[in-house]
């Protein structure tokens, strides 16, 4: 399966073929995997809630984020031309946040419940970053909106850190297999506050919810 998305160059020529990406922040520094390691010393996950301070619409579901104390970014939306499983095709729904660092949320709806498995989220995280140029990556199992996510790490070739996050935000068990159709990718080369920000108040909200949200994890970069 593959989906569609730019490496965080809004409006640019510039595709990837790719089945599915997520969040980060920017940072420089000389030798990658000793800046990368500072970064992922500092992050924690503990319980937390966060309400929302914006609402979006991206192929039919309400997104809400919140950026905190940061008050000077714009919103820019597009349609990935398609993204295929078996043959299929399946727009990809993209909402650009212009902030201090551009960042990205894309939702994806295959149209049919799939294994979410860690290493399938696990290659598609990899993969992003990979089709970003970047060196040194490293991913971790984190949560974001309640369900079981992967957050990665790499070096731009300008020294840059790029953070792409992926989770199935309709994520449900059945007969104890994982199952879900529609992903979340994040990205962004936003500061390491906004980024959080992003990370830790995203909601999607797929019509099988009712009520509020799961229990939350907050990362900290």
């Amino acid at each position: 399966m593959t989906g569609l998305y730019r490496v965080l160059e809004p409006g640019s020529k510039g595709i990837v073929d790719l089945w599915s990406i997520e969040g980060g922040f920017c940072g420089r520094g000389k030798g990658g995997r000793t800046v990368l390691s500072i970064f992922l010393a500092g992050l924690l996950l503990a319980a937390a809630a966060s309400a929302a301070g914006e609402n979006v619409t991206l192929g039919g579901y309400e997104v809400s984020f919140d950026l905190g104390d940061y008050e000077g970014y714009s919103l820019g939306f597009e349609e990935v031309p398609y993204a295929t499983v078996d043959g299929e095709e399946y727009p990809a729904h993209v909402c650009w946040i212009y902030a201090d660092g551009p960042m990205m949320i894309a939702l994806t709806d295959y149209g049919v419940p799939m294994e979410a498995t860690s290493s399938l989220t696990r290659r598609a995280v990899t993969y992003y970053l990979n089709n970003a140029n970047c060196t040194s990556i490293q991913t971790h199992e984190v949560q974001i909106d309640g369900k079981p996510a992967i957050l990665g790490l790499g070096e731009r070739p300008s020294g840059a850190i790029l953070v792409c996050a992926v989770y199935w935000p309709d994520m449900r068990e059945v007969n104890g297999t994982l199952y879900a159709q529609v992903d979340c990718t994040i990205a962004s080369e936003a500061s390491v506050a906004v980024t959080e920000s992003l990370l830790n108040s995203i909601r999607v909200v797929v019509p099988s919810e009712e009520g509020g949200g799961s229990e939350r994890e907050k990362i900290e970069l």
